[in-house]
């Protein structure tokens, strides 16, 4: 249960404001009906500088911390694609740095928002080494997407995500990754479409995607129900299935 922000094309002094106005979510951002206000049990950063992943986090609210992202992407300046994570944990006592998204594995990372209840069941799927013995849902999806028998990241989250329909429970997969050659978004839920966005929007040669409208100079489109969007982060080409 999270917000979320992708940019391609992000330039800092160009994308700032719309970047303060996310981390505001961390406060007002939209909740369940049965839930507290806030988005405050961490947060997450992931940008490619020179082609290499770059990766923040940590289990403090984001209103503590806003100065620190502003300084990190005002040093940055501009990368091919910025994500940002709020995190509003589903998970008892996991408000914390190692539990914060965003997942990664060499260049390749991950944001969730929502919750597999029963992800302990992908678990026997996974190969790779590394996933933490006290593992959640989303480092859980994360570990079995880079396990799948496909070659293209794209198609092995479909794979996974098919899966995790099929058999397991759960409220939304809303995800964005990426592995920096491309930037992947994709929206489904079991519940709560309202809460459960995704808006896209294209300005420029940027494509934003974010849990709710940032900018009234944009023309924010909700994502539809198992959406998955491909940004070509070199071109900016796109194609949506």
């Amino acid at each position: 249960m999270c917000r979320v922000l992708g940019i391609t094309n992000f330039d800092y002094v160009k994308h700032q404001d719309i970047v303060a106005r996310f981390c505001e979510l961390a406060r007002t951002g939209i909740v369940m009906a049965e839930d507290p206000p806030g988005h405050e049990d961490g947060w997450g950063l992931a940008f490619y500088q020179d082609g290499q992943l770059v990766v923040h986090k940590s289990g403090i609210s984001l209103l503590e911390e806003t100065d620190r992202v502003h300084g990190i992407l005002s040093a940055a300046q501009t990368s091919p694609l910025m994500i940002l994570h709020l995190r509003k944990s589903a998970w008892a006592n996991t408000s914390s740095t190692r539990h914060a998204h965003p997942f990664h594995l060499d260049n390749t990372v991950f944001f969730h928002n929502g919750v597999v209840y029963d992800y302990q069941g992908l678990i026997p799927d996974i190969t790779l080494p590394g996933l933490g013995a006290d593992a959640r849902d989303t480092e859980v999806f994360f570990y079995h997407v880079m396990s799948g028998e496909a070659q293209d990241l794209g198609r092995a989250f479909l794979d996974t995500a098919a899966l995790i329909k099929r058999q397991h429970k759960f409220s939304a997969l809303n995800c964005l990754f990426s592995d920096g050659v491309k930037f992947f978004a994709y929206r489904d839920y079991a519940k709560e479409p309202d809460y459960y966005s995704l808006y896209k929007a294209f300005s420029g040669n940027s494509c934003f995607i974010s849990s709710e409208p940032l900018d009234e100079d944009l023309l924010w489109e909700m994502m539809a129900k198992e959406e998955f969007l491909t940004i070509v982060l070199a071109d900016i080409a796109r194609s949506t299935t």
